[in-house]
């Protein structure tokens, strides 16, 4: 602006000299200094009349200064007319618009500047005809002052342009036709200014011909820039929320918020101030960099913002801290508040008008802004949801499922011509130990140190997964061999094998370590990682490094081929459900069933659960078939209340099944999906489940006992630490196991774990339920003891839905008719 400025002054300045030396003049006015003092009030008083189109920050100034312009043109001689109009123009710019500085600068260069223009243009067209003439003003001098105003302003319009193209909004050019639309209003002001002078030059109607034409066209002006306002303001507010629409990503649509308010009340300063607690968390966008900043406010500072936080807006006149606006901004669950400050010069400070129009921008700015925080925060849950679906919660590592897709894609990579990789199982000897003797605290630290080192040594060189409890999985790409895979697996172990500092205590853990390599060991990822899982179970024996072995695995030939039929049966939903029942041994009715997997193989016949489970466990099989479990046993249940049975089942999960965080909503919608209340459905457990993950699985057991689910816990009396776990664990139900059962009516010492049993869980509030009750003898001594539910072949074994209904009907009759 400097240069321009500059440039502006001295082409002014040489005109001026040119005409100077030329001698181009007018003829004197009747009153001689007079006619010269009021040109100079004249030129003087419009430049408070100025009204601004505005163009972003910047602004085009429309007024009425061709009334004096064409009184010098015709009145007085050029250089007098460029220096009265700078001066006295000048003069009005500081003392009625306030203005300083290279602002004040750049105008009044560009004032003397379009007197220039005029001048010569005015000068060349009448060619020195006479102002005045014997028969009034020629035709010649009246085209001159049409064509000198609009050439003046023409050239303000461009210049003005190009400054605010310079310093504000590159696209600037684009809106010049517009600016120059204010051509017909010089037209209109001109036609006045020249009746004026025709007046004035008539001494006995001057007065009156004046102050008619000056009052008509200042009505008419101001009502013309009302109007226009009006329209600026809803075109403005339409173009605020076209932009907001615009914006993707909550901090992006802040900068186009505060960037655009700035814009519509014309303010040096936009701020977007969100309560956080009792802080004020500022967001402010000043200056040309385009760029908000953040930062936290002061309670001095900021106490004027109170109100509008309270939801009342402010309007802070100019003062010390400068003039501003404060309205509410609400968004989701936030307070805050927009505030522009520091109105621009020309924009004629703030006003309760543009209070009411920065709250309707406030409003718009609120529903942008509340869709965009919705759209974050459910992104960011979704994230974090995907996350804990394929990550461990204890270590953060992939957990198997994502070690599986991770492995997938290696393999898929090996198929396209990679050398090869390497799949290695490394399992912590005597964690168990440690764990019991140390607590689980000691347990975790010391996991999630073991994975961290693994992870570290890695360096993306190859990933580390933790299947749980303390086993962990490696995947890394090698030259195919054996031999490179062995060589990984030691490298490992010995990391693994340094000492682990946790708190007062120094650990000296050790891994043992199964290795499987890609292509020789197989080209499916449930198969390698079943042989590294192999491998490492003989490692274990030898307390070191195992590579796979077919002689390790003696039956892994039916053993792959009936870990595919599985597959393929659980993906067509062959397996089918049975139901044991459930009975309250008091009064006979049934209570509940147990829902129980079913698998008959089209060329084998029956296979025992005890032979299919553990694949499912060991080929990552299990969660799709609890998950198809789950459905069914919900389906029937949901038909036997239909028929007037309200009965709750069972339905048994693995440790893996346990370890899914996805779980909880899983249940939540098969729940929802088959009608059934959620204390319908229990979910049984077993105390290795537990121990595989405690931490893991206490927040999986915490979740479904928030959504109503019953938790019982299976083969109670089998392990180690249930006493102590059962105080930890969200429990409905104990279960004793049958191997305690089967013969508490002839041995004593298992009638005194019974009845501990029993006596213990009901002084937990916990349901006691006894399986494999084969006999009259024990059904009768369970009753007498206060066992709530009984189940086992007495009753009857487990059978397939249809038949389970059956059989249900026929003894509900039968219970109802003896005990009615």
């Amino acid at each position: 602006m400097g240069l321009l400025t500059a440039s502006m002054g001295a082409a002014s300045a040489a005109v001026a000299l040119v005409l100077a030396a030329d001698g181009v003049a007018a003829p004197a006015l009747p009153g001689g200094l007079w006619w010269l003092a009021g040109l100079a009030v004249l030129f003087f008083l419009t430049e408070g009349f100025t009204v601004h189109v505005r163009v972003r920050r910047g602004a085009h100034g429309i007024n009425v200064s061709e009334f004096p312009m064409v009184f010098g043109l015709l009145g007085f001689d050029p250089v007098t007319v460029i220096l009265v109009r700078a001066l006295a123009g000048g003069a009005g710019l500081v003392a009625v618009r306030g203005q300083r500085g290279t602002k004040l600068a750049f105008n009044v260069a560009l004032l003397a500047v379009q007197a220039c223009v005029g001048v010569l243009v005015f000068h060349a067209v009448t060619a020195h005809e006479l102002g005045i003439s014997a028969g009034g003003v020629g035709l010649r001098t009246v085209l001159g002052a049409y064509l000198a105003m609009i050439a003046a302003d023409v050239v303000a319009a461009v210049l003005v342009t190009a400054v605010i193209a310079v310093h504000d909004d590159p696209g600037e050019w684009r809106r010049l036709p517009a600016a120059l639309r204010s051509t017909g209003l010089v037209v209109a002001t001109t036609t006045g200014a020249l009746i004026s002078f025709l007046a004035a030059t008539e001494p006995q109607w001057a007065p009156a011909l004046i102050g008619i034409v000056a009052v008509v066209l200042l009505l008419a002006y101001r009502a013309y820039i009302a109007l226009g306002d009006g329209n600026a303001e809803v075109e403005q507010l339409y173009g605020f929320t076209r932009a907001l629409d615009g914006a993707r990503g909550i901090d992006e649509l802040v900068a186009v918020v505060l960037d655009r308010a700035r814009d519509v009340l014309r303010a040096g300063t936009a701020e977007l101030v969100v309560a956080h607690g009792e802080e004020l968390r500022h967001t402010r966008l000043t200056g040309q960099s385009g760029r908000p900043a953040v930062s936290l406010g002061s309670p001095g500072a900021d106490a004027w913002l109170r109100p509008a936080l309270l939801g009342s807006p402010v309007l802070r006149p100019a003062g010390p801290a400068g003039d501003a606006m404060a309205v509410p901004l609400v968004f989701g669950e936030r307070r805050a508040v927009l505030v522009v400050a520091d109105s621009l010069t020309d924009a004629g400070g703030f006003t309760e008008a543009k209070l009411r129009l920065l709250g309707a921008l406030a409003n718009h700015a609120g529903a942008a802004l509340g869709r965009a925080d919705l759209v974050d925060r459910l992104r960011r849950e979704a994230d974090e949801k995907q996350h804990l679906a394929l990550h461990d919660p204890l270590s953060g590592l992939p957990n198997r499922r994502h070690f599986h897709d991770l492995l997938d894609a290696g393999l898929q990579a090996v198929r396209a011509g990679e050398p090869g990789l390497a799949v290695l199982v490394l399992d912590l000897d005597r964690f168990k130990e440690i764990n019991d003797a140390l607590g689980h605290e000691t347990g975790d630290a010391l996991l999630c140190e073991v994975g961290e080192r693994l992870r570290a040594h890695l360096d993306g060189r190859g990933r580390v997964a933790r299947f749980g409890g303390d086993e962990f999985a490696v995947l890394l790409p090698t030259d195919g061999s054996p031999e490179a895979g062995l060589a990984a697996a030691a490298e490992l172990a010995g990391v693994v094998d340094q000492p682990i500092r946790i708190g007062p205590l120094v650990l000296a853990p050790r891994a043992s370590v199964g290795v499987a390599v890609a292509p020789l060991h197989g080209d499916d990822p449930e198969i390698l990682i079943r042989h590294a899982d192999v491998a490492m179970y003989a490692a274990k024996e030898s307390h070191g490094l195992r590579l796979y072995d077919s002689e390790l695995d003696r039956n892994s030939p039916q053993r792959l081929a009936l870990i595919a039929d599985l597959r393929r049966a659980v993906e067509r939903g062959e397996l089918t459900v049975a139901y044991q029942p459930k009975v309250d041994p008091r009064t006979g009715r049934v209570v509940g069933a147990e829902a129980l997997a079913r698998w008959h193989h089209p060329e084998q016949g029956p296979i025992p659960p005890d032979v299919f489970i553990p694949l499912a466990e060991h080929s990552g099989l299990v969660w799709p078939l609890t998950l198809h479990v789950l459905d069914r046993a919900l389906r029937s249940r949901a038909e036997w209340a239909r028929a007037g049975h309200d009965l709750h089942v069972a339905v048994n999960l693995s440790p893996n099944s346990l370890l899914d965080a996805a779980l909880p909503d899983l249940v939540a919608r098969l729940l929802e999906a088959t009608g059934n209340p959620a204390r319908a459905l229990t979910l049984e457990i077993t105390e290795s489940t537990i121990l595989t993950d405690p931490a893991g699985s206490l927040a999986t057991l915490e979740r479904l006992h928030a959504l109503g689910v019953e938790i019982s816990i299976d083969d109670f009396g089998t392990g180690y630490s249930s006493l102590g776990r059962l105080r930890e664990l969200p429990l409905h139900e104990v279960k004793i196991d049958k191997s305690f059962v089967q013969r508490v009516a002839a041995d004593h010492r298992d009638r005194a774990v019974v009845r501990s049993a029993v006596q213990l869980g009901h002084a937990l509030d916990l349901r006691v339920v006894a399986e494999g009750v084969e006999d009259a003898d024990t059904y009768a001594y369970l009753a007498a003891e206060g066992c709530d539910v009984v189940q086992g072949y007495l009753l009857s074994r487990p059978l397939p839905a249809e038949e389970f209904t059956a059989w249900l009907h026929i003894h509900s009759r039968n219970v109802t008719h003896t005990f009615g």
